[in-house]
């Protein structure tokens, strides 16, 4: 088994630093010196590159980030997805038949093939009712190479991981290729098989083929170490989850399309964590490539990061988009559509209005009974173009939200208990762009920004009403066309000062402001403050959806205003452009780099 323990012992440091300079940062280091001199050498590519309106050393910059962060998280043999035919062993399916080339390493019982000895396997064909089986020493690495290969097993994995350090299942360029369940799983004495590719081990998924996978009563792939996708074509169905994996799941150069019915496109979660009272390590982690999802419940879910440094990824549906402790977004092209939260940072595993409550769930003291969280759930967005549209709240953090670049856009609903963004301790901007709507009953402001900020009460405007803001000259800073019902408006960018006037419209509503202050705020709690949410959360309630609802409070400005008490389980339970300057989301996972 090939563990990533650089995460599990909680090494969450800057990708090649800690303590001093590391090997890796000298080698980083010297990687930027020679751009620098090859920029310096090369007078018409930087031309060419300023002439698009790219900084030269900004690209520079962004690639080496990226390419520290992909690294960590990938071997060059995950991504290569290269094989050698003449030195391959052949594995040949005809219906209910199997032949091979190999001597030995590999055995055929009926239609069951198993793959015994570490090396690559060729697989073409079709298999009507039968397996794959690998089950080899826990030091072997074996790549099975599908070259139009279609595999369906009636009641188990068409592809069945006992035993291995790690399996490659590499799509051959221009093959089309499929692994699929039946309808039915038997277990394998103590093992519960649940998915069309199960995996005791690690498994990568490469190649520039094509590859459907389909489990129309149980999980897509299911990886109890970590599942990889890093290349190729690759279309997941599934009833249940789309992916379920242990430990990680990590997506990079591959178009990855997930359907999942009834739970979750992406589950990123450790029982034995759970059981064992310890906190768990499990990730979702993305560089490049597409990711598209729609999902019965959440669209990504990960108990303790999800880590996003490029790539497209487009959750079509959701009951919450993405979610994990913690939430960083340093780069990509993201759209999360939600019926509840589109981001949300909480301890826990929200489960379409069903919780199992985390380490950091169960109350105390003046939280009372249960609460939502805890505060140590963070949501961090330092770049990409982010867009929400959420039937909850657009950004949703059981600890605190911080925007210091990127450029976000919020589209919440103007009715119900529904906020823009929510957050338990602390809510900043630094840098980027930010603009949400949304409603405004439990609206907040954030609690101090570095730029200036505008958050007001627009009356109720009708989706398709356009929000746009003008500086003095009538120089647009921002607009967006909400897809929904809105009743306030946020809008921070780099371009806002303290001291200048700025014009605000929104559907009917339309005012010039001068920011006498940093950030100009009409919602409940202003600067600093919450709409009710640095109250108490105990007290009872015979609230429907289980709200516990406050007494009176003080707001910031001495008045009274009645206040949301978190103390009961909302939603079900505890929660579920712009080029960045720089990706700080990068995480040392110490992964597995000799392949």
């Amino acid at each position: 088994m090939n563990n990533d323990n650089g995460y599990r012992n909680d090494t969450y440091k800057d990708a090649g630093v800690e303590h001093g300079v590391t090997a890796k940062a000298m080698a980083v280091i010297l990687a930027l010196i020679l751009a620098l001199m090859m920029t310096l050498t090369s007078c018409g590519s930087t031309a060419d590159a300023e002439s698009s309106g790219e900084s030269t050393a900004q690209t520079t910059t962004e690639a080496t980030n990226n390419a520290a962060g992909k690294s960590e998280m990938f071997t060059d043999r995950d991504l290569s997805g290269e094989y050698d035919e003449s030195e391959a062993e052949t594995i040949t399916l005809s219906g209910s038949s199997i032949g091979t080339s190999a001597k030995s390493g590999v055995s055929i019982d009926g239609s069951t093939v198993t793959i015994s000895a570490e090396g690559v396997y060729i697989v073409s064909g079709t298999l009507t009712d039968g397996q794959i089986i690998v089950d080899a020493d826990d030091a072997a690495k074996v790549q099975i190479v599908l070259k139009g290969a279609s595999v369906t097993s009636s009641s188990s994995a068409a592809l069945y991981i006992k035993s291995a350090d790690k399996v490659f299942v590499t799509t051959a360029e221009g093959t089309e290729n499929t692994l699929a369940n039946g309808g039915s799983f038997i277990a394998d004495g103590d093992t519960n098989v649940d998915g069309a590719v199960f995996a005791k081990d690690d498994i990568t998924f490469n190649g520039s083929g094509s590859l459907t996978i389909d489990s129309p009563a149980g999980h897509g792939v299911v990886g109890k170490d970590d599942v990889k996708i890093a290349g190729g074509t690759v279309s997941i169905n599934a009833a249940n989850h789309g992916i379920q994996a242990n430990d990680s799941v990590r997506v990079a150069e591959a178009e990855v399309t997930v359907n999942a019915q009834g739970k979750d496109g992406i589950h990123v979660s450790d029982d034995a964590d759970e059981e064992e009272g310890t906190e768990s390590d499990s990730f979702f982690y993305m560089s490049d490539g597409s990711l598209t999802i729609s999902a019965g419940d959440d669209g990504i879910h990960a108990d303790a990061e999800t880590l996003i440094e490029g790539g497209t990824i487009d959750v079509t549906k959701s009951y919450e988009g993405i979610e994990a402790l913690s939430v960083k977004v340093s780069g990509g092209d993201i759209k999360a559509v939600a019926s509840d939260d589109g981001l949300n940072a909480a301890g826990g595993n929200a489960s379409g209005g069903s919780q199992t409550f985390g380490s950091d769930d169960w109350g105390g003291g003046s939280r009372g009974g249960f609460n939502d969280g805890g505060s140590n759930g963070s949501i961090e967005i330092s770049g990409g173009n982010i867009y929400v549209q959420a039937g909850g709240d657009g950004i949703d953090s059981n600890g605190s939200v911080a925007i210091s670049g990127g450029y976000t856009v919020v589209s919440g609903p103007s009715q119900g208990d529904t906020s823009v963004i929510d957050f338990n301790s602390e809510g900043t901007v630094s840098g980027g762009t930010f603009i949400g709507t949304g409603g405004a009953g439990m609206a907040e402001s954030f609690t101090s920004v570095s730029q200036g900020l505008i958050a007001v009460s627009v009356g109720n405007q009708s989706a398709g009403s356009t929000v746009t803001l003008k500086d003095a000259a009538g120089n647009v800073l921002a607009e967006v066309t909400p897809e929904l019902d809105y009743a306030v408006v946020y809008v921070s960018t780099q371009d806002m000062a303290q001291g200048e006037t700025y014009t605000l419209t929104a559907g009917t509503y339309s005012e010039s402001i001068t920011l006498s202050d940093i950030m100009y705020s009409t919602l409940n709690g202003g600067m600093g403050g919450r709409f009710g949410g640095g109250g108490p959360r105990g007290g009872m309630t015979d609230d429907a959806n289980g709200e516990m609802k406050g007494g009176m409070q003080n707001a910031p400005d001495g008045s009274m205003q009645g206040g949301k008490m978190h103390g009961g389980m909302r939603h079900g339970g505890p929660g579920h452009g712009e080029k960045p300057d720089d990706i700080t989301g990068a995480t040392e996972m110490n992964s597995d780099i000799a392949a």
